[in-house]
């Protein structure tokens, strides 16, 4: 068996807010695959920080301060990296579902610790069995970001802690706006 046509990944998340870890897989999703689509689903268990809208906002902002040569050369062009990375929203649909709608050969999550491969082993288990033709794929993060979440970030910010270790400036300066 061999890879037939191109690649496109599917890196969702709730990305509440994205992380110096998430820019970990999604550059390592950009060097495997062909094109990466990354997309913010909302789990109706966490209360959000921030909308999806901006949520959005700040994931291709943070990627555009971590990779200057994303942004295309006409700056009202929203597309990254030529076209290759997509930001968008999968709101009320299904992971599978939604990899299918946009045309994605692959599945991206991400792994920190121990405890994630749990929870990711399930959801593989799930997501082959109602689509076994999209593959699902691991990146375990870089050792600086094991320790990095979306969670941490939210909390270390509402008690004014630094975090530029956990995000890029416009997701520091986004908290910033919240506290007034």
């Amino acid at each position: 068996m061999r890879k037939t046509g191109k690649t496109k990944a599917l890196y969702a998340g709730s990305f509440d807010p994205i992380t110096r870890g998430h820019l970990d897989i999604i550059g390592k999703a950009l060097m495997t695959f062909d094109a990466v689509h990354v997309a913010i689903g909302a789990n109706p268990k966490k209360r959000r920080a921030f909308s999806v809208a901006d949520s959005q906002r700040l994931i291709t902002g943070s990627i555009i301060e971590h990779w200057p040569e994303a942004r295309a050369a006409d700056a009202a062009d929203p597309r990254l990296f030529d076209g290759v990375l997509e930001v968008s929203e999968y709101v009320d649909q299904g992971l599978i579902a939604y990899a299918r709608k946009i045309g994605a050969t692959h599945i991206v999550r991400g792994l920190r610790e121990a405890s994630d491969f749990h929870d990711e082993f399930n959801l593989h288990g799930v997501a082959a069995r109602i689509d076994p033709t999209i593959s699902m794929v691991h990146f375990i993060c870089e050792a600086p970001f094991l320790h990095v979440s979306s969670s941490t970030a939210k909390e270390l910010a509402a008690v004014g802690e630094d975090i530029s270790w956990l995000v890029m400036p416009c997701v520091e300066q986004a908290f910033a706006r919240q506290r007034g």
